[in-house]
């Protein structure tokens, strides 16, 4: 028999404002309990996608939208500095017993997971210089096949967060602007990071509360203007505008299939993530899967489709349900998936909850954060914007001098080309 536990949705961030998980010893606390049965029979844990926060994470107080390899390393040291414990209790596991495990799945939040240096800076801090315990700390991809068992995140199959495992780190050419490899992060990236993000650092309670739409009557009119006038017109403008402008630039691409995609979903105003038709379809035509864990929409369920078993164990990030009277807003629970499992049986396969520790929030509680939140919103003076927008025509100067770079390179060459071909001409004829 083996033993598989998953977690899902951690997002660990960098300790700043835009950090949701903050409940690192309860974690903690719950892996240990399973220390003693993992010498019992081998023991997986698997971490399935958005463990490490490095969309929220900023990168030297900002928050670069080509994120290269040097980027994600550096916001994986600042996510080890901000939770030791969490890297402490998988270092304890990986050496605890020679068989277990730690496996980092790929999801929405770890995209920079892919990247050589990311993983073996994150070996470093849980496996340590021990050659054969670097090997126990795994690394799949996007999904992960034990047997009868299938662990995938669930991004891979929401149509606003599908990548191309194959093409999605972009090797830009030379004289284009960008000398490293960046990530192919899906469009919606660049609205986070243009506009979204500066909402989470100033109100990042907001985002914690779910379901998130009966909050919305809640917000000052300013927030109102920036989810709805100023998103919408975000939209327009990144089609009919910004990707023209930045047209050497993949990442600013936005296709009239994704633009029409985004729009349908904006006037449906249908905020939560939704994936799990396109999981049971998975998990049913996968003959050999027996138990399949997703993750993504942070919602504890369990679904039974004739012999197999789809398990979401929900998230560990810090979020409140949304109380019928709108007074008391109770932290969610926790969960895990716990697995016991042999390659041709499945003997338990259940979702285990943990009680949060965290206190209720009150809609006065709410409304003090929104208060301190429009404060540091107006704080953001014309000083700041004057800055952001230097630094983005400073971007758009350089981009353009590299493309006429490349141009000109491109013409050079064809003269030169034609220069040869009139010499082999004149000499063909005097022959």
């Amino acid at each position: 028999m083996k033993l598989t536990l998953v977690f899902s949705d951690i997002e660990a961030g960098t300790g700043n404002a835009t950090d949701d998980f903050v409940e690192d010893e309860l974690l903690v606390d719950t892996i240990r309990t399973h220390f003693p049965e993992s010498k019992n029979h081998p023991a997986d844990i698997v971490f399935n996608g958005d463990t490490l926060d490095y969309m929220k994470a900023p990168y030297k107080g900002k928050y670069p939208k080509h994120i290269t390899e040097k980027i994600s390393v550096y916001k994986t040291k600042q996510i080890y500095k901000a939770h030791k414990k969490y890297f402490k209790v998988l270092y304890d596991w990986i050496h605890y017993d020679s068989s277990n495990r730690v496996i980092f799945v790929v999801g929405n939040h770890d995209y920079d997971l892919v990247f050589p240096g990311v993983q073996k800076k994150l070996r470093d801090y849980i496996a340590g210089k021990d050659p054969a315990a670097r090997k126990r700390v795994v690394f799949p991809g996007f999904e992960f096949y034990d047997g009868l068992v299938l662990v995938e995140h669930g991004s891979q199959l929401d149509q606003f967060f599908y990548v191309d495992p194959d093409n999605f780190v972009f090797t830009p050419k030379k004289d284009t602007g960008h000398a490293e490899p960046f990530l192919m992060l899906p469009w919606g990236y660049n609205a986070l990071y243009d506009q979204f993000i500066y909402v989470k650092e100033k109100y990042p309670v907001l985002e914690r509360i779910i379901p998130r739409g009966p909050l919305f009557g809640q917000l000052p009119r300013h927030l109102k203007k920036v989810f709805v006038v100023d998103t919408f017109t975000y939209m327009m403008k990144s089609f009919f505008y910004t990707q023209y402008k930045f047209w050497g630039d993949p990442v600013q691409r936005f296709t009239f299939k994704d633009f029409r995609k985004y729009l349908r979903n904006f006037f449906s105003t249908e905020w939560e993530v939704k994936f799990i038709d396109e999981a049971k379809k998975k998990a049913k035509r996968d003959k050999k899967v027996k138990v399949m864990v997703i993750g993504h929409d942070h919602k504890i369920n369990v679904f039974k489709q004739g012999d197999k078993i789809l398990l979401n164990p929900g998230c560990w990030r810090d979020e409140y349900n949304v109380a019928k009277n709108f007074q008391l807003f109770p932290p969610k629970n926790k969960g895990y998936a716990y697995i016991l499992h042999s390659k041709d049986s499945i003997k338990m396969a259940e979702v285990i909850e943990v009680a949060s520790r965290q206190s209720p929030l009150t809609l006065s509680d709410i409304k003090d954060e929104i208060a301190k939140g429009d404060v540091l919103f107006k704080k953001r003076t014309n000083k700041e914007t004057k800055q952001a927008r230097k630094i983005a025509r400073k971007e758009h100067r350089e981009t353009k001098r590299a493309l006429r770079k490349e141009k000109s390179k491109k013409r050079k060459e064809a003269k030169v080309k034609k220069k040869k071909a009139r010499k082999i001409k004149r000499a063909n004829k005097k022959n």
